[in-house]
Parts: structure tokens; C-alpha cells; sequence
């Protein structure tokens, strides 16, 4: 499940990778690091769809 602080965590990650890639991340590098950080190898429908969201909001400039 997706707490604020995971969320958190993970749009930080994203904007890291933004600076060292200069692009965004796919969304399946954001669930291998999701999974990976939190040791969660059965993310729901539900969190996969938080975490493209959270992808979104942070892909904006």
C-alpha cells in the first residue's frame, strides 16, 4: 500500500532520475524500484495505478 511517506519517496526518486537521465522514468522502472526499496513483490492494481500517478504529476514541468 502507498502511505505519504512511500509516495514521497518515490516522486523524490523520480525527479533524481529527471536530473541524472535528463528524462523521465517508465513506469516500469518505477515499479522495480518500488518493489525493490520496499521489498513489496505484490503491488494491487491500485498501487501500480498510484505510482502512474505519481509518475504524471512528476513527469509535468
Amino acid at each position: 500500500m502507498l502511505n505519504s511517506d512511500r509516495a514521497n519517496a518515490l516522486a523524490k526518486w523520480i525527479q533524481n532520475w529527471k536530473k541524472t537521465y535528463n528524462g523521465n522514468p517508465k513506469l516500469n522502472e518505477c515499479i522495480t524500484w518500488f518493489e525493490w526499496k520496499y521489498e513489496d513483490k505484490e503491488l494491487s492494481p491500485s498501487d501500480k495505478s498510484s505510482i502512474a500517478t505519481i509518475l504524471r504529476y512528476n513527469s509535468e514541468e
